[in-house]
């Protein structure tokens, strides 16, 4: 539980919050409380990161993921992630699709990374779990 504490050895987290909780459980908490823990572009990477991590943790057992402030999640960022999906390339409506059908599949990663944990993860929701939440 220790490396996964840390995030693994030189890595730290911006928008996750990743502290032991008793013996061999971790808590990840989305960690943006200002933001009301919307999703932005480093939430979306670190989450995959994080959970890899978790994964092979072999002191961490189970996993409880909760949200920091009043709400778990208000959703995606879309101040910051906006342009993202409505600002898609391609020269033209085909290539737009392909381009926004790989974006899409790139950040559902960031839940199938929970779904693919080896670990038990328990969301203690609370509060507004909106959008991808």
């Amino acid at each position: 539980a220790e490396a996964a504490a840390r995030g693994s050895p030189g890595r730290s987290f911006e928008t996750l919050r990743v502290t032991p909780e008793g013996d061999r459980v971790l808590h990840v908490e989305l960690h943006r409380p200002e933001k009301r823990n919307a999703m932005n572009a480093a939430f979306w990477r670190e989450m995959v990161e994080c959970f890899q991590d978790i994964g092979q943790d072999s002191s961490c057992r189970a996993v409880v993921i909760s949200g920091a402030g009043k709400i778990f999640t208000a959703g995606i960022d879309l101040v910051e992630m906006g342009s993202e999906f409505m600002m898609v390339e391609g020269e033209d409506v085909a290539r737009k699709a392909w381009n926004l059908r790989r974006k899409v599949r790139e950040y559902q990663e960031t839940f199938s990374v929970l779904e693919k944990c080896p670990k038990p993860v328990i969301a203690a929701v609370h509060g507004a779990c909106i959008g991808g939440g």
